[in-house]
């Protein structure tokens, strides 16, 4: 028996939206361009190497951001709030491999087609829900949590309305826990605490990349005192408390930040 499915011939794969999207920009250079293909090459090849060596939910994220100067870059063009990124995505392998990207016009999701070798557009101008039923943080660290994360969760886990509790999910991936948060919507936490009062993702290379993907799609990310992507970096590697998904999650978690800063 033969396949008698059509072949699809206008598939928008990654290249060809990365070139449109150039062309789109006024004084558009191709560095951008170029870098993002760098990139997909560099995904194409963990791909292969995950599938040969059986592994699964490898992560990686990555943003890109204007530098200030025509000069080699420096530490100091680095540091740089996350407003300013131009390009932000993170990826994902396993049994497929998916590329969430954003040029700061929404957000697209990518599979990678093995047969072509191509990442093929699967889901465009991802939004995330207005609210969720998930929650998702290590509850390893209860015993250290500040009482506005423990009072919040406790509302999540024997809500007093009579409303279904939220359920817990958990990878240990930061990209693949904040994935599903963008896909089914919900809250992730990663909060300052007793044993690490500054947070523990770094701001710029963790926290700023994946801030912006749920930002664009319509999600807020921040510390619970101010938006990630509005903080001034003071080095590479600065840690900070993470808070991300759907904006009614978020806010009320904010509410319980707010009332316990009132009240001490």
């Amino acid at each position: 028996m033969s396949d008698q499915s059509p072949f699809e011939t206008d598939m928008i794969t990654l290249n060809r939206y990365v070139m449109e999207k150039g062309r789109r920009v006024k004084g558009a250079t191709g560095e951008l361009t170029q870098l993002l293909n760098s990139t997909l090459t560099a995904i194409k090849a963990i791909s292969s190497a995950v599938r040969k060596a059986g592994l699964a939910h490898i992560k990686a994220s990555q943003y890109i951001k204007q530098t200030t100067t025509e000069d080699e870059p420096s530490e100091k063009d680095a540091l740089q709030p996350g407003r300013n990124i131009v390009a932000a995505g993170y990826a994902l392998y396993g049994s497929a491999t998916l590329v969430a990207l954003s040029t700061g016009q929404g957000v697209d999701c990518f599979m990678l087609d093995p047969g072509l070798g191509e990442f093929i557009l699967v889901e465009k101008d991802v939004k995330i829900k207005k609210k969720g039923k998930i929650y998702s943080l290590n509850e390893g660290y209860a015993k250290y949590f500040d009482p506005a994360v423990t009072e919040y969760l406790q509302k999540k886990k024997f809500p007093e309305e009579g409303t279904s509790p939220y359920g817990a999910r958990y990878v240990g991936s930061m990209v693949a826990d904040v994935h599903r948060t963008l896909v089914y919507g919900g809250i992730f936490l990663y909060p300052a605490n007793q044993k690490s009062p500054k947070g523990k993702l770094r701001l710029l290379y963790e926290c700023n990349p994946m801030a912006f993907i749920i930002e664009q799609a319509g999600g807020i990310a921040t510390t619970g005192k101010e938006a990630v992507l509005d903080i001034k970096p003071e080095s590479i590697h600065q840690r900070v408390p993470f808070v991300v998904g759907s904006p009614e999650d978020v806010q009320e978690y904010l509410a319980f930040v707010q009332k316990h800063q009132k009240s001490s």
